[in-house]
């Protein structure tokens, strides 16, 4: 077999482990919901999915061998990015019984609006106005995903938007972790940091007794989200980037899948014209960030 087929083989399995993947996220955070619509404080959610999970992505990492590198959870860079996935991941879960979790999902869509912009400020990267253009017309998307008309749904996805900066930043803190430490590490300490976030908050309030429903329902998110990261993350180190990352906006698709499914939900007019800017403005960005680098090759060529 040629490297040209193999190498398309293997992105062709990687646009399907990042589709399956998006599908499994939407699945687990179906479950999230459905536990946090029951009355469940979000501190103690995120304190018992974490848990969950945690033994699952133990075991994929010894089965990796990646345990020998357990020093990499001191690494500065990622603990950082492990608080900002807990606070992230804390406002997602507070914001998720009050809208709809086709809203929340596509807010997050525009982690990668953001880190462009974050970009421009943090890093002084250059951005020209294409891109800015495409930046604000994303979060026009996202005004009117939230509703034009108001109200306390409008609330939760601001709480929501904050979810998509602290892990726009997150992202950020990730591309400066040495390549020598493991991803399933990286994931293994961000969901043991962000049970360690939330457990304060846990500690201090009402903790609840589950019920039968809700104990099932944080069962099957923890046990959803740890395979979810494994196919996430196989994903984006088995294919180019440049052909995988563009089909993370399936995560939009299964999202309203399980809203109109399980709640019966269905995305007014502002809804799905606001998805189709926040998607366009996405993938445009990602395309101008292919051509300046694939600029920038032939430059230095």
């Amino acid at each position: 077999m040629s490297n040209a087929l193999l190498f398309a083989g293997e992105n062709l399995r990687a646009i399907g482990l990042m589709v399956a993947g998006r599908a499994v996220f939407a699945a687990s955070d179906t479950f999230t919901k459905l536990a946090g619509e029951g009355g469940l404080p979000a501190s103690e959610i995120v304190v018992l999915r974490n848990t969950i999970a945690l033994p699952i992505l133990i075991a994929i990492a010894w089965r990796l061998g990646a345990l020998r590198h357990w020093r990499a959870i001191r690494d500065p860079a990622v603990l950082w990015r492990s608080v900002l996935e807990g606070i992230g991941l804390f406002a997602f879960v507070t914001a998720l019984p009050h809208v709809q979790i086709g809203q929340s999902t596509v807010i997050l869509l525009t982690v990668p609006i953001i880190l462009v912009a974050l970009s421009a400020f943090v890093f002084k990267e250059q951005v020209g106005w294409r891109r800015w253009t495409a930046i604000i017309v994303g979060f026009i998307g996202v005004f009117m995903v939230a509703g034009p008309g108001g109200g306390a749904s409008n609330i939760y996805v601001l709480i929501t938007l904050v979810t998509a900066f602290a892990w726009a930043v997150r992202d950020l803190i990730t591309s400066r972790i040495a390549g020598h430490i493991p991803s399933i590490m990286v994931a293994l300490t961000a969901v043991s940091i962000s049970a360690l976030v939330a457990l304060p908050g846990a500690a201090a309030g009402d903790w609840r007794a589950l019920s039968g429903d809700q104990t099932l329902y944080l069962l099957a998110s923890g046990c959803l989200v740890a395979f979810a990261n494994l196919l996430y993350i196989s994903a984006l180190r088995m294919g180019a980037i440049s052909v995988v990352a563009p089909f993370r906006y399936t995560g939009a698709v299964w999202a309203t899948l399980a809203g109109f499914m399980v709640w019966g939900d269905v995305p007014d007019i502002w809804g799905v014209v606001g998805t189709l800017l926040i998607i366009g403005s996405g993938l445009y960005t990602f395309y101008r960030e292919l051509e300046l680098a694939r600029a920038g090759r032939r430059a230095r060529a």
